[in-house]
């Protein structure tokens, strides 16, 4: 029988629930792109202490974005996470259930977490210290990637329960590096890593939404920046890597290349050296700007809720799983905030048992919802509000013009 055969379907509000032999989703419509909820039980957040290294991945729901060896990995019929979800619309999965215009508008706009780094084999790849320090802490490895590791309300404990049920236990030996740095960049340039790779020199404006660079080739999108090499992966694990890459990950594109052991060598000297550190004043914080017209909710609607934030702060009324900043995830205990709608928006977050209401400021006055857009961009610079989680979580900022947007409609008081 084919799965994608309905047993049973009715229409939930404006969404379609369908009901299949492997179990019921559900599909709801939006102006850009197709938001799939699942029932709320699969991925809410374990509410009991994280003991066990399978707890913590259970608590903090690393099966919302990969596939996670022993944790309910994805069925190839149904769609269960972020990811499964966007290859779902890719491969045509879902076209049975919309309109071929919006199925090609939502694959236009599919951007961002097409694929997430393979856990299964990450003992071999990074190294345990850099993997406890990065999860508490995490910034972008993959420059053109777009999407980023969620910053999570992680400590140095979940951090290690975590590296424990992915078995990363590698440090660096006492071995020194005997190849020829020299002749490794030679190496390098040769085969021209470049093409993929940035070693320190990913420019800035590469991570924002709407550069040419996230349309560029997915091998050159999902390079690392070899800048991270030393920190991340020992002297073992690099050497490995380079002499037969898709032994340890199947489904890299990084080539094979017939390197000798002492080209091996070489290229890992080269590649472990410490670049020179470069002092850059951070950049000074963005300061919204008032526009000279009235904004009115469609607007701020079809440029941000509905495009983006409703993926994880859904409406509160659509059954299943509202998403982690609405129900609950990633660890963090639901808000209850629903930005897929205008009343939503006016009710804001839920703290304490209480609404706070929009707008709920800062002390200096700033609408906590554009401290949170201002927030994100300070985060990928390696600087984190002590109270403000930057959003949206896990991916680029948005574009100044789109916070100016939603701050000129909250300060003229959030026109229909």
């Amino acid at each position: 029988m084919d799965l994608r055969t309905p047993v049973f379907s009715y229409f939930v509000g404006a969404a379609l629930l369908v009901g299949t032999a492997a179990g019921a989703y559900v599909l709801a419509r939006d102006a850009d792109i197709l938001a799939l909820r699942l029932p709320t039980k699969a991925l809410a957040p374990t509410k009991h202490a994280r003991e066990t290294p399978r707890e913590a991945v259970e608590h903090f729901q690393c099966n919302r974005c990969h596939v996670v060896p022993g944790i309910e990995p994805a069925s190839a019929a149904m769609v269960e996470n972020c990811v499964t979800c966007h290859q779902a619309i890719t491969a045509g999965r879902l076209d049975l259930w919309y309109k071929e215009a919006e199925v090609r508008r939502w694959k236009e706009h599919l951007t961002h977490l097409m694929r997430t780094p393979d856990l299964g084999s990450l003992g071999q790849r990074v190294k345990r210290s850099w993997l406890v320090s990065w999860l508490q802490a995490p910034h972008a490895v993959r420059p053109l990637y777009g999407a980023t590791m969620p910053r999570m309300k992680l400590g140095p404990r979940d951090a290690e329960l975590l590296a424990d049920f992915l078995h990363v236990t590698e440090e660096d030996s006492s071995e020194p590096s005997s190849g020829d740095a020299a002749a490794g960049r030679q190496l390098y340039e040769k085969y021209a890593c470049a093409t993929c790779h940035f070693r320190g020199d990913a420019p800035a404006e590469a991570f924002a939404y709407g550069s040419p660079e996230f349309r560029t080739a997915s091998a050159r999108r999902r390079a690392p920046d070899l800048k991270h090499v030393r920190a991340r992966m020992s002297l073992a694990q690099l050497r490995q890597w380079l002499r037969d890459p898709r032994a340890i990950l199947p489904d890299t594109e990084m080539p094979a290349f017939a390197f000798t052991p002492k080209e091996v060598d070489d290229l890992a000297a080269f590649l472990r050296e410490p670049l020179p550190e470069t002092a850059s004043a951070p950049r000074a914080p963005y300061k919204p700007r008032l526009l000279e017209r009235v904004v009115h909710y469609p607007e701020v609607a079809k440029k941000l809720t509905r495009h983006l934030c409703f993926h994880c702060h859904s409406d509160s009324r659509r059954a299943g799983d509202q998403g982690p900043g609405n129900s609950g995830g990633f660890g963090y205990s639901g808000v209850s905030l629903d930005l897929a709608t205008r009343e939503g928006l006016l009710r804001g977050i839920r703290r304490e048992g209480q609404f706070r209401g929009l707008p709920d400021r800062l002390e200096d006055g700033t609408p906590r919802l554009v401290a949170s857009l201002l927030a994100r961009r300070a985060e990928l610079e390696g600087r984190h509000h002590p109270s403000v989680l930057g959003m949206p979580l896990g991916l680029p900022p948005i574009p100044d013009e789109d916070i100016d947007l939603i701050y000129t409609w909250i300060e003229q008081g959030a026109p229909r």
